[in-house]
């Protein structure tokens, strides 16, 4: 049975509370940054003495305070599920709402706005993904027509809100190029997650569990095992790497369509790679304050909370050079970005082994560089952003 938002009446609620709706196809038991972030966000959110709602989907059988989910069709073999209204109840809630945030550009976006619009109220939308980059994931003679509708959505989002924002500046870069008379609103804005779970592991996983020695470095990735991830670049600079000494082990956490083309291509080496695997997010700190090094090639994202989780923990980051990188970045680095070559890469990563000098001064900057991640912070930030949004007038409306 869903469990109610908790009553007004019995919360610590100031003159200055606001009802604030965030809309997302994702949210827990899903598994991606998007759906972390919303779930933390809301939660700080109730923290702060605000009354939060979540609108999603599908998994009914869940429990959390103040999420309404729709029953939804189900999308293939995914776990999103599909519809193009919201039932009567979380509609009902949606229409006291003060405050509209947008997750995703895609269907929930167009029930936010239609009922932002129907009760003139402001709305907020954040842009998570760089879907321009996913689509090349597909067959190329349909890409171009992707490519087309996924600028057309987002234009359209970005259009009907007060505000859009992105993590990070390479993202926002590119919302504005769809609308570059709208730049101006169009900011950036971090995201967050609670530090403390990953600041301080009391039983870290034990490496005897899985037969590594206790000086080899372990690299390790959480996420989703699918092509836009590039892990099979790192694979190959791992393979290089392993052949020329680097005394490494990997551990990779999540599962995908590439995971049994990645079996195979580190089959040279299957003894030092372990394939783990969803877990469940519980254990994510347990396992991140076992390894050495965060291994991410991706080329595609935003501001990922997985990085932001592993730097909380202390771990230096290992990738390619890419714009959205430059969201965890200052003069001191808490890791090591390579060009796009695997003799460039296994040469970063058989450094990472061999310098351990260097690995603990990047790894007491990433836990600085973490700070900038709180979420308490960064829901903060967002409810000034809401309230000030609250004292404007109407945006002129966009076509």
């Amino acid at each position: 049975m869903q469990v109610e938002h908790p009553e007004r009446s019995t919360r610590a609620v100031n003159i200055q509370t606001l009802r604030i709706g965030q809309f997302s196809d994702s949210f827990p038991p899903i598994v991606n940054g998007v759906s972390a972030f919303v779930s933390e966000h809301h939660q700080e959110l109730l923290a702060q003495y605000q009354e939060s709602y979540v609108f999603t989907f599908g998994h009914l059988d869940t429990n959390f305070p103040g999420v309404y989910r729709t029953p939804g069709v189900p999308m293939g073999n995914s776990p999103f599920r599909l519809n193009f209204s919201l039932d009567r109840r979380a509609t009902r809630v949606a229409n006291e709402l003060q405050i509209f945030h947008v997750h995703e550009p895609f269907v929930i976006a167009n029930i936010a706005i239609q009922i932002a619009r129907r009760n003139k109220r402001p709305l907020v939308f954040t842009n998570h993904t760089r879907h321009d980059t996913y689509v090349t994931n597909y067959p190329r003679m349909i890409q171009p027509s992707l490519q087309t509708h996924v600028a057309t959505t987002m234009e359209r989002v970005i259009r009907a809100s007060w505000l859009s924002t992105a993590p990070s500046e390479d993202s926002a870069r590119w919302m504005r190029s769809l609308v570059p008379d709208l730049e101006n609103r169009v900011r950036v804005m971090r995201n967050g997650i609670h530090l403390n779970r990953f600041q301080r592991v009391d039983e870290p996983m034990r490496r005897d569990d899985f037969g590594i020695p206790a000086e080899r470095t372990i690299f390790i990735y959480i996420g989703r095992v699918t092509p836009e991830k590039n892990l099979n670049v790192f694979a190959d600079a791992f393979i290089q790497a392993v052949r020329r000494g680097a005394d490494a082990e990997w551990i990779i956490i999540g599962d995908g369509k590439s995971r049994i083309g990645l079996e195979v291509q580190v089959s040279p080496v299957q003894d030092r790679v372990h394939f783990l695997g969803v877990q469940p997010r519980d254990l994510i700190p347990a396992y991140l304050a076992m390894a050495d090094v965060f291994a991410t090639p991706s080329l595609s994202e935003v501001n990922p909370v997985s990085v932001i989780e592993a730097m909380a923990c202390g771990k230096p980051y290992i990738g390619l050079k890419s714009g959205w990188w430059q969201e965890f970045i200052d003069e001191n680095p808490g890791g090591l970005l390579t060009e796009h070559t695997t003799a460039a890469l296994a040469t970063a990563i058989k450094q990472l082994c061999t310098d351990k000098s260097a690995r603990l001064q990047m790894s007491e900057n990433a836990r600085r560089i973490s700070s900038w991640f709180d979420i308490r912070t960064v829901t903060a930030q967002w409810i000034d952003i809401y309230r000030s949004l609250m004292s404007q007038s109407p945006p002129p409306r966009q076509r």
